[in-house]
């Protein structure tokens, strides 16, 4: 491909910082990669727009994110925006014609994730939400690959917990009253804020649509958080294909002590990942040699600071290829979010209306 250059690198654009490791990561990917030039970084702290941009070679900074998606010399913009923002910018540039790397979750509302669609799909780019990094990771290919070799049997439940602090680090190194607390800025609370990488996870493994939901979301840790953000939810999801999840997504960690685990549970085996064993997974089910349990090794992946998944996506965008989940993904993993809160605030069992 050749780029808006006229050359055979990419150009990129970083609209925002705020999701900053997101968008940290993605410089820090272009800067690695010698086919891809760092043209501009925004971000609303000028100080910390200039210091990026030094540190990763952008030509440019600026503080204002709609001039990054308006520009006719990009080929990819990522959108590490607050999720308030990114309906915008992401139908700006797709009118322009920019790929996207989106921010997760894409959009406050599902009108919102439906005009996004609507500009992507009319103008063909190229899209990808960053809670689809699952689908780029070696570790997580190899576990579909067992699921899809029937390691396991037929998958018919999951159990996952996922416990993390209040989202307090507004920078690395700085903590205070980040966006992720505003609920101007982002929709929902602690399960979205994770649970969101697991719904697409498991639609991925299992090749199936969430079709009902229903669970709990309460502030048992901090109750002073703002009307409409949770630090607890428990959902219980429910797929087309027949399998049941039981996802337990939280702020209610203390700093330094996130985990997350993982069961997957087949019909004649399961698969157990733990955060506390990085590298490796806990295995039974048709893993010969092995008999029962077995803990076997994952292949090596990048810390997720470090952009493997968007490095992924520029070469898709590179060399045409297809790319595992796109626009469509990003707003059924939204609706079956939404679908949960909805059930869990009324107190019944929400159904996902079908593709």
């Amino acid at each position: 491909m050749v780029s808006a250059s006229g050359n055979n690198k990419m150009r990129v654009g970083i609209a925002g910082l705020d999701h900053w490791y997101a968008g940290l990561g993605a410089a820090r990917a272009v800067a690695a990669d010698p086919d891809v030039d760092l043209v501009v970084v925004a971000h609303r702290d000028e100080a910390r727009a200039r210091e990026t941009a030094r540190r990763f070679g952008a030509a440019e900074w600026t503080t204002q994110y709609d001039a990054v998606v308006q520009r006719d010399d990009l080929d990819i913009v990522v959108t590490a925006c607050r999720t308030s923002e990114n309906a915008d910018l992401c139908m700006q540039a797709a009118a322009r014609g920019l790929h996207i790397f989106s921010v997760k979750p894409i959009a406050m509302t599902r009108d919102e994730a439906a005009r996004i669609k609507e500009a992507v799909d009319r103008s063909g780019v190229r899209f990808l939400s960053a809670e689809s990094d699952r689908r780029l990771n070696r570790q997580y290919q190899l576990i579909k690959e067992w699921i899809d070799e029937g390691r396991i049997g037929r998958p018919i439940s999951v159990a996952q917990q996922w416990r993390a602090p209040l989202p307090t680090q507004e920078w690395p190194g700085v903590t205070g009253r980040t966006w992720w607390l505003n609920p101007a800025y982002t929709p929902c609370g602690g399960w979205m804020d994770h649970a969101i990488y697991t719904v697409d996870m498991l639609r991925w493994l299992f090749d199936s649509e969430v079709v009902a939901a229903s669970g709990l979301v309460a502030n048992l840790v901090h109750k002073d958080l703002a009307s409409g953000l949770e630090d607890f939810g428990s959902a219980l999801l429910t797929f087309g294909g027949g399998q049941v999840a039981s996802v337990e997504v939280t702020w209610t960690a203390a700093r330094g002590a996130s985990i997350a685990t993982t069961h997957i549970v087949g019909s004649e085996g399961a698969l157990l990942l733990d955060s506390q064993m990085p590298g490796r997974a806990t295995v039974s089910g048709h893993f010969e040699p092995f008999s029962g349990w077995s803990s076997v090794t994952l292949p090596e992946v990048e810390s997720i600071v470090a952009g493997p998944t968007f490095s992924q996506f520029v070469a898709a965008v590179r060399e045409g290829a297809p790319l595992p989940a796109g626009v469509d993904d990003a707003c059924r993993n939204l609706d079956a979010c939404f679908t949960f809160y909805e059930a869990a605030r009324s107190g019944g069992t929400g159904q996902v209306a079908p593709a």
